[in-house]
């Protein structure tokens, strides 16, 4: 499928129209929808107002694009048009740091990644695949029979103290609490601004950023004080220590501080959210169930196999895929517009905040026939379905900004889960249950979403 052509066009039409405006509450405008059923709600404006239109969600506008072209239209800009900058910008003044990847655009940003590619690749995660599934039986072993977990919390925790130890060689168990209210309350605030700015003047706040700046100076510290070797590896956090910024110069003492946090932060809602929902769904379906446990059993056994060798678990890395499809975390990304474009017929001014909903593509019939079923066979041949073509399977949005640690998601997903299964049977709390996705601030599980131990399976009790 090519391009449109309108993505190559320089000129700029300041006589087309803007973007139909979607009809709305007063005074809320969008709001519920946007909040209750985000996707449902992109994708009947889609169909009705087509690939651009124009939301609003209380005191707030958003330019919304959304379908196929909207997602290569999005791909092919080279932050020209797109900035992250108006968005996260004080999520960064918040952390400190004039350094920090996701506020970043431009030279700046792509020099940051590479800086930090290693500690987020999947061969950088490789040497840690058995302390990732150590980790994970560990957690299976604390649960009793016929106790019942909340999947969320559950799941954070075990994804933060995974991320933290292969990338910092640090446990955050001690500090999860602060990291946890520290990240949602700047992206409720500050990104979706979902709750007011008095929440940053707030003692829970504050005391929250004093200890994860506190346990950063520490990790900071400890790796100053002793580099890598017979030991440790070097990690993450080695790089930094060791990075210059894109000017040449040594990162500041702030800078460091906001990345070596940033492991911590890394898959607390995006990782963890799509863990609750692989795991949903593997409860939902028995046939996938069974199919993941005898892979596990027979591939696990003696240890995890290398990070090349899991998509081989057919089974495993197909659930996955289609958890990423049918339960995206990152289904829309926010910007905003550093100078004005032309889109499908629209004129979209400078200085307007765009919402481009990268996941929608996952449920157009088109390129997933009924889109809303989960089915792992549309990753097995012949049918390979997410891999038709730029900008159609999009989890992790696209273009310069498109998620760094993609890969060492899927990997840390199917370890995990696999090594859950293996070390645990488990079920709903009730049968019937269906997933509630709630914006915290982004998709996920709803809170309440409780699975039952029903038995150990690697341990004697």
């Amino acid at each position: 499928m090519t391009s449109p052509a309108f993505l190559d066009a320089p000129s700029v039409d300041q006589h087309l129209p803007p973007p139909p405006r979607i009809p709305g509450w007063p005074i809320l405008g969008n709001a519920l929808d946007f909040l209750k059923r985000p996707m449902e709600f992109f994708l009947d404006c889609y169909y009705r107002y087509g690939p651009i239109f124009h939301i609003s969600a209380a005191n707030q506008r958003f330019v919304v694009m959304a379908g196929l072209e909207a997602n290569r239209f999005f791909a092919q800009d080279k932050d020209e048009i797109f900035s992250s900058e108006p968005l996260f910008g004080e999520f960064a003044h918040q952390m400190g740091s004039a350094n920090f990847l996701v506020a970043q655009d431009g030279a700046p940003h792509r020099h940051m990644r590479k800086v930090m590619q290693r500690g987020y690749s999947k061969s950088g995660l490789a040497p840690h695949l058995d302390h990732l599934a150590d980790l994970t039986y560990r957690t299976a072993h604390s649960w009793q029979d016929g106790e019942t977990i909340l999947a969320r919390d559950a799941f954070q925790r075990l994804v933060t103290e995974q991320l933290g130890t292969a990338l910092t060689n640090h446990s955050s168990r001690e500090h999860f609490e602060a990291i946890r209210i520290y990240l949602s309350t700047l992206l409720n605030v500050l990104v979706i601004k979902r709750q007011p700015r008095l929440m940053l003047s707030l003692p829970r706040y504050k005391n929250a950023r004093r200890k994860v700046m506190d346990f950063a100076r520490l990790v900071l510290q400890e790796h100053r004080s002793q580099s890598p070797g017979d030991d440790r590896d070097p990690d993450l956090v080695d790089d930094l220590l060791a990075a210059l910024d894109w000017k040449g110069d040594p990162l500041k003492e702030d800078d460091l501080l906001a990345a070596t946090i940033g492991p911590f932060f890394a898959g607390m809602d995006t990782v963890a959210n799509t863990m609750g929902f692989m795991i949903y769904a593997i409860l939902k379906h028995p046939d996938v169930y069974v199919a993941i446990q005898a892979e596990v059993d027979e591939h696990f056994a003696d240890s995890i196999p290398p990070w090349r060798e899991l998509p081989k678990l057919q089974h495993l890395y197909a659930t996955t895929i289609e958890t990423l499809r049918r339960y995206p975390v990152a289904p829309f990304t926010p910007r905003g517009v550093s100078i004005p474009f032309d889109f499908a017929g629209h004129h979209v001014a400078a200085g307007q905040d765009v919402i481009v909903v990268n996941g929608l593509t996952h449920f157009l019939p088109e390129f997933f026939p009924d889109p809303w079923r989960f089915d792992i066979q549309r990753y097995i041949p012949p049918r390979k379905e997410h891999n038709q073509g730029l900008g159609i399977f999009a989890p992790y949005t696209l273009g310069p900004h498109t998620c760094l640690g993609a890969g060492v998601a899927e990997v840390q997903l199917m370890v995990t889960v696999g090594a859950l299964l293996r070390a645990v049977r488990l079920e709903l709390e009730y049968p019937e249950y269906e997933i509630v996705t709630k914006l915290m601030p982004i998709p996920g599980p709803d809170p309440k979403f409780k699975v039952r131990i029903v038995e150990h399976r690697l341990f004697d009790r």
